[in-house]
């Protein structure tokens, strides 16, 4: 089961414990055994019960792909309860716990490298201990970026050069300097890790360590997005480029769509059915699809904001609300009269964005979030929340031109939510979504860029040829000794 007798590369893929790690993984993993690679997926044993399913199937199919589950050292860290997924997390208290616990599982991924040794690691950016485990080997290590190049270069210019320190207040905008556009941001729309008084020289060292460890950078994106930004970044930090996404279009129309990232679960496929269900019964291009991913939890003014303004915009909607705790929305629901699915936990979202039902998605703007609606050709209404979000509206607003800002001014600190208040108002929601709807132009460029992604994945397109030379590179370093 581990070794590969006809010479095809051995892979190794593991990815942080959260969705929006651990998806785009998996399906990165069925990639590259689509091209013959012979690939494990590393998981926790939450993650691997939530996307075993699409795994299994392609081994059934008769590619070589697997799942190696590893126990998160929970008790160990301190953490209780059997939580093994960032999302899972019953506080944001328990997040330093989790981290430890992440960390922790480097000696058991050490030995799994000893014992069954491959001939390359694709991991995680935010696991640097996985660039190292078992060094003594010389299995070369590939960093799966998580973002895209646009955002990788921002930060990175932020972290060198530090403009956001020499304007006087968080609202002023200041020049990030050094890229192929101009882009302007704000203190108020940065990376924590990035702003005055942070930690930064820590994160900056990590990033320098990353760079130096990585033969390369796995990116999921494509030409037709972020090209410049490809090109620039492999410039900047000296190590190739290989942009092989979007990776979910390795899903087709069945079961792996539908279940992606919650298969296995009890009531996935009726909940699946329940919201392509209703979008059947829904016009083309009549429904705004409202997400903001797994880990985004609002304070209660700003969803109750968020409802309403979406009921008064007059559009159909299907709005997933992650926080299952979430109280209900009786107003909104009144408001709404019937053109409102409220969806609590998960929707099978790559299956939504495909729907012809669906003419634009409002999105906190995680880069997994990005390339999806990318890949089906769907205008974005942009919705930053933490981290590099603010980034990547920046490169879907202001760059690609596939969206419009719902004009969030400022983020939220994760963990800290409830002390944000309300950043985007009913009257702004509703005024936002009318004109994504409405915009025919922003929905033809919204169509070209989907149609670059598609061609990208093709035999022959950018990605194809990316992930080919990523394979040649991986089988050149064997061949010569890492």
């Amino acid at each position: 089961m581990w070794s590969s007798d006809d010479g095809a590369p051995r892979m190794y893929f593991i990815p942080f414990p959260t969705p929006g790690h651990a998806l785009p993984m998996s399906d990165l993993a069925r990639l590259f055994a689509s091209r013959g690679a012979d690939t494990t997926l590393v998981l926790t044993h939450a993650n691997a019960a939530r996307l075993g399913g699409p795994v299994a199937r392609a081994a059934a199919s008769g590619l070589r792909i697997r799942v190696h589950a590893l126990r998160l050292p929970a008790e160990a860290a301190g953490l209780r309860g059997g939580h093994e997924s960032a999302d899972d997390l019953p506080t944001r208290e328990d997040a330093g716990p989790f981290a430890v616990a992440v960390d922790l599982l480097a000696p058991h991924f050490a030995d799994l490298l000893r014992r069954h040794p491959a001939d390359a690691v694709v991991f995680d950016g935010v696991l640097p201990w996985a660039a190292t485990a078992a060094p003594e080997l010389g299995i070369p290590r590939y960093a799966f970026t998580g973002t895209g190049c646009f955002a990788l270069s921002v930060q990175r210019s932020l972290l060198l050069h530090t403009p956001q320190e020499r304007v006087a207040s968080p609202t002023e905008p200041f020049l990030v300097p050094g890229l192929p556009d101009e882009v302007r941001l704000t203190r108020s729309r940065l990376a924590e890790a990035t702003l005055p008084g942070a930690d930064s020289r820590e994160f900056m060292n990590r990033m320098f360590d990353i760079e130096r460890a990585t033969a390369g950078w796995v990116v999921n994106s494509f030409a037709g997005l972020e090209e410049r930004y490809m090109e620039h970044y492999e410039k900047d930090t000296g190590k190739p480029v290989f942009a092989v996404g979007p990776v979910c279009l390795v899903n087709g129309d069945g079961d792996d769509v539908l279940e992606r990232g919650r298969g296995g679960e009890t009531g996935a496929a009726a909940e699946a059915a329940r919201v392509l269900g209703w979008l059947d019964t829904k016009p083309a291009r009549s429904v705004v699809y409202v997400c903001f991913g797994s880990l985004t939890r609002f304070p209660r003014e700003q969803v109750a904001e968020l409802g309403m303004g979406l009921a008064d915009s007059g559009a159909n909607f299907v709005w997933v609300i992650g926080d299952k705790n979430s109280p209900p929305l009786p107003d909104v629901e009144a408001a709404a009269g019937g053109r409102g699915l409220l969806v609590r936990g998960w929707a099978p979202q790559v299956a939504v964005l495909r729907h012809a039902a669906v003419g634009a998605f409002v999105t906190h703007c995680g880069w997994g979030a990005v390339t999806e609606a990318a890949s089906a050709g769907v205008p974005v209404v942009a919705w930053p929340v933490f981290a590099e979000q603010f980034y990547n509206e920046a490169l879907v607003v202001g760059v690609a031109g596939t969206g419009v800002s719902a004009g969030a001014e400022r983020g939220y600190v994760w963990g800290g939510e409830e002390l944000g208040g309300v950043v985007v108002g009913r009257e702004k929601v509703a005024e936002r979504v009318r004109a994504a709807m409405a915009d025919e132009g922003l929905r033809r460029r919204a169509g070209e860029m989907g149609e670059l992604a598609r061609r990208a994945v093709e035999v022959g397109g950018s990605s194809y040829k990316a992930a080919g030379a990523l394979l040649d590179d991986v089988l050149r370093r064997r061949r010569h000794g890492g």
